[in-house]
């Protein structure tokens, strides 16, 4: 009688739950088809006619596509690096015996805890004084390092998972330690390492601090600095900034729909713990 009445309950809870995901793109997606005049009119109404001023008006007015430019030149290499470079280190912290190796894990877990702010005024410092400020490839090796130690906790767990008879097979027919993690560990933990890459990606699209202070010229700008202005320059135009705001997600929902299927049995096996 319980698991009767339960299953409808979680049907519904799970319903309102998309609903409530799957309702602000609605919304921003509606609203940019829409004139301003018609949105003051109706918020929450259905454009009675399409149009495309609003995206236009984004395009000619904020230099929109460099930004979402700047923001591919540096948050893709950044991923790559950083999630081999995490499947990597969880690899050796989990099947290779190094020495000292448990205290080294958590060593370089310290940097997860430790405010962004207090390294990233004197790396930029170090930056200006290089003569690299403004520059892509800072930034992107600082997002890198400040994902490995994330990444490489999230995907220690799955890593454990792999039994230690397949590692030690592949030593007994003479596997070197990097064959073993290209050939034996790679396959096997594809899926999490799909996931470790997704989430890295979303928390280096969606920063904003970082990439304000290493690309703050007009001519460098991510993404995010200028969606976060837009507010400003078209406070009272809310069809341009749902239409900012729209495109500034498509990647991340193209990523999630191109990997949805990994993305889930990443999370199923236990990538994310």
């Amino acid at each position: 009688m319980v698991s009767r009445l339960s299953r409808p309950l979680v049907f519904l809870a799970l319903c309102l739950v998309a609903i409530s995901t799957v309702y602000p793109l609605v919304f921003m997606a509606a609203n940019t088809m829409r004139s301003t005049s018609a949105y003051e009119r109706s918020p929450y109404g259905l454009p009675s006619h399409f149009s495309l001023g609003s995206f236009s008006a984004l395009v000619n007015q904020v230099p929109f596509l460099s930004s979402l430019l700047h923001s591919l030149i540096v948050v893709v290499p950044a991923v790559v690096v950083a999630t081999l470079s995490s499947a990597l280190a969880a690899f050796v912290f989990t099947k290779v015996p190094v020495k000292f190796g448990n205290g080294l894990f958590w060593l370089m877990l310290m940097v997860m805890f430790m405010p962004g702010i207090v390294v990233l005024l004197p790396l930029y410092v170090e930056i200006a004084h290089a003569g690299l400020a403004n520059n892509f490839m800072p930034a992107i090796l600082i997002y890198t390092a400040l994902n490995i130690p994330y990444g490489t906790y999230l995907m220690r767990a799955n890593f454990r998972a792999i039994p230690d008879s397949v590692i030690e097979a592949a030593r007994v027919d003479g596997g070197s330690w990097l064959h073993i993690f290209r050939s034996v560990v790679l396959p096997i933990a594809r899926p999490a390492i799909v996931t470790i890459g997704i989430l890295t990606f979303l928390n280096i699209w969606n920063e904003l601090f970082i990439s304000l202070v290493l690309l703050h010229e007009p001519s460098n700008e991510m993404l995010t600095p200028t969606l976060a202005q837009l507010s400003g320059r078209f406070g009272t135009d809310i069809p341009v900034l749902m239409a900012g705001l729209l495109l500034g997600s498509i990647p991340t929902l193209l990523l999630y729909f191109l990997t949805a299927r990994v993305f889930i049995r990443g999370m199923l096996s236990g990538a994310v713990r």
